[in-house]
């Protein structure tokens, strides 16, 4: 079986999945994941947190894992929150104040920042919470197949302005033998939230 097959199997796999997630189930995820965040155990990680001024996030779409409560959460402590916003083949971050008041439906319905909102380079992110279909072991991922994280992530390396990254999943999004590419980019660590076997 060739990886873009083996790829697609996977996606058809995880999506089936987390259609099976509750909204309950989802809604207590994100406050865990939040949880999570807050009283993180790793000593570098927790400084990485705490220090961070501004955080890029995403919306959640189709089942994916949210980030909604740790937006709150930074918000509340005064941070920049960004989000992406698609235009052709790249994604760039935009600042949200109000979350209530600054999200239109973008591109392939996922909510975007509003055209008004103001630009973040990368240089300003100093950590980003990715989103991903699949995760391994060594934090590599495997993304919805647009390669939009994969080409911001290429042209900050080659900037030099890589934020630190975390990837955030469900318990059954991680595989440990996940297809990956030369150009796939391993997130810095991995959050899991645990759904139980009661789905």
């Amino acid at each position: 079986m060739n990886e873009s097959v083996r790829k697609t199997q996977i996606r058809a796999s995880i999506r089936e999945q987390r259609q099976l997630l509750s909204p309950e189930q989802i809604e207590e995820a994100d406050k865990t994941l939040a949880e999570q965040f807050i009283t993180v155990g790793d000593k570098d990680l927790k400084k990485i947190v705490s220090s961070a001024s501004c955080i890029a996030l995403y919306k959640a779409v189709n089942g994916e894992l949210p980030c909604d409560s740790i937006a709150e959460f930074f918000l509340e402590n005064k941070r920049t929150i960004c989000y992406p916003r698609v235009k052709g083949d790249f994604m760039d971050f935009y600042e949200i104040t109000d979350p209530s008041t600054q999200f239109t439906k973008g591109s392939y319905g996922i909510m975007e920042p509003k055209s008004d909102c103001r630009k973040i380079y990368p240089g300003d992110i100093d950590l980003m919470i990715v989103p991903a279909v699949a995760y391994n072991d060594e934090g590599l991922r495997l993304g919805q197949g647009g390669g939009y994280y994969d080409r911001w992530f290429a042209a900050a390396e080659k900037e030099g302005k890589m934020p630190y990254t975390v990837g955030v999943c469900y318990d059954f999004q991680i595989y440990s033998a996940l297809p990956v590419e030369p150009h796939d980019h391993a997130v810095d660590c991995v959050m899991c939230v645990f759904t139980g076997d009661d789905r």
